[in-house]
């Protein structure tokens, strides 16, 4: 990609971007969406926890569904 360079310079990963070929905006939430992710690994979460996401999920579609 001529708008997006990686590289791998031992314990870091650097991402240089042309800011002619992002929205600003789109970047702002991908780089929030990776410190969740960093986060959410930091956590080790297990798989019993996509139970509890999908009740959720449930339990908010059944109480708000109809509004949509």
């Amino acid at each position: 990609m001529e708008h997006l360079v990686i590289e791998n310079k031992g314990n870091q990963m650097i991402l240089k971007l042309n800011k002619n070929g992002f929205n600003e905006n789109y970047l702002i939430s991908l780089v929030k969406r990776l410190q969740i992710e960093s986060l959410a690994q930091k956590a080790e979460f297990d798989s019993k926890i996509l139970h509890v996401a999908e009740k959720i999920n449930r339990d908010w579609w059944s109480k708000h569904g109809d509004n949509f």
